[in-house]
This record gives structure tokens, C-alpha cells and sequence, in this order.
């Protein structure tokens, strides 16, 4: 049985947003970083703000995917996000939109202000594809920051290269408990190890050993899942 008890307020995911609508109000320059985050993983970014920044006014020139309108928000500008961003400096607006988004179903996050936020932001160390997020459950994003920094000087080039190798063997095994159990016992019988020590003669014992006798996978099998 589960114990519930001190669980975390937020459950930490990470969630595919390429291709799908996503809103941000706001023009300035902590707006400007969120619809710049958004652009990076594949969404659609609508921008509603009367005014827009140097910032803002840059992305607009050079993201397809975003388009800005420049008036004020209304509240049927959630209608079929995914997720929102309200990023203004009006409380009485990021209250508005805290509420009307509730009531729409559309996570929201309001900048530096939890209690109006149904998601918060983590701290993201982005060496993709390894991606590690940092989060004070919004007591404190600069600690969180500090944490990432920290996280970001403690890990080393091996597990780079060690995501790079498991993904490559995942390509190529089919799915299944056979190949979980497989990857996890690479990981842990000391392929960190061997790829911080440059030994790859140990890295193709290891995979050899761990992975023998598993079924290959056609090829784009993978891609599509």
C-alpha cells in the first residue's frame, strides 16, 4: 500500500506540446521567455498584450509558430488551449485569467505567483535529450535555480553519452519487460562507470552481456510509439 502521507502538491511530468495551441498574455520580457520555451518544444503560441517588447517583437520575426495579437485579453482567448501563460503586470488581469482558466480547464501558469498557478515552471537543465527539472513547489525558484546549477557541474559528460547509447539500444530491441530489464541492468552493472572512464571496450561487454537474446525491432517500430 501507498502511503500518502508529505506527498508532493505537484506531480512532475513532461508533456508534449508540439503541434498544440498554447497562449501566453503578456508582452514584456519574462512573457517573451515563456513563448520562447514553448517555440523551442514544437507549440503553437498565440500572444495577447496591448504592448509587446523588444524581446516579443524579435520572436514574432522569426517564429512562424507564434502569432501576436495586440490588444487587450479576453477570456475566450483559452478556448482550446493546452496550457497558458499569464504574464502581466495588472494583479486584477492575472487574477481574471487565474479564474476564467480554472473554469475553462486550461492549466495555467501565473509568473512568480503559485497560489494563482494550476502547473509551476521547473528550473530546467536542458542537455537534450537529457532533461533534468528542478522545482521548490514555488516557495523558491532561485534555490531551485542554484540546484539545477549544482545538478548541471555534478553530471558529467558520461551520462550525456550514456542517454545518447540507451536510446540508440532502445531503437534497436523491441519493447517489452525482456528489454526494460535489460536496459536497467545495463545502467546499474556499471555503464555510468565505464563511459566516465572512456572504456569502450567495457561499454560493448556490457551492452553484449545485458542485452543477448533480445527480439530486434522493424525498423520505425520505435519512432511510431
Amino acid at each position: 500500500m501507498l502511503l500518502l502521507i508529505g506527498a508532493m502538491r505537484y506531480l512532475p511530468i513532461l508533456v508534449d506540446l508540439a503541434g498544440r495551441p498554447c497562449l501566453v498574455v503578456g508582452g514584456g520580457a519574462v512573457a517573451a521567455r515563456k513563448a520562447e520555451q514553448l517555440l523551442g518544444v514544437g507549440a503553437r503560441v498565440t500572444v495577447v498584450a496591448t504592448r509587446v517588447g523588444a524581446a516579443m517583437a524579435e520572436l514574432e520575426r522569426v517564429g512562424p509558430a507564434l502569432r501576436i495579437q495586440r490588444r487587450p485579453y479576453r477570456p475566450d482567448d483559452l478556448d482550446g488551449a493546452a496550457l497558458a501563460f499569464a504574464a502581466t503586470d495588472d494583479p486584477d488581469l492575472q487574477e481574471a485569467i487565474a479564474r476564467q482558466a480554472r473554469a475553462a480547464g486550461v492549466w495555467l501558469n501565473a509568473v512568480d505567483e503559485p497560489e494563482r498557478c494550476s502547473f509551476v515552471m521547473p528550473a530546467i537543465l536542458d542537455r537534450d535529450p537529457l532533461v533534468v527539472a528542478v522545482s521548490t513547489s514555488g516557495a523558491s525558484p532561485a534555490l531551485a535555480r542554484r540546484v539545477r546549477d549544482d545538478l548541471d557541474a555534478a553530471l558529467g559528460p558520461e551520462y550525456d553519452a550514456a542517454v545518447a547509447t540507451l536510446a540508440r539500444l532502445r531503437g534497436r530491441y523491441a519493447p517489452g519487460r525482456p528489454r526494460q530489464e535489460a536496459l536497467v541492468r545495463l545502467v546499474d552493472e556499471g555503464l555510468l562507470d565505464a563511459l566516465r572512464g572512456g572504456d569502450e571496450r567495457r561499454v560493448d561487454e556490457l551492452i553484449a552481456a545485458t542485452c543477448a537474446g533480445l527480439p530486434e525491432q522493424d525498423a520505425g517500430v520505435e519512432r511510431a510509439r
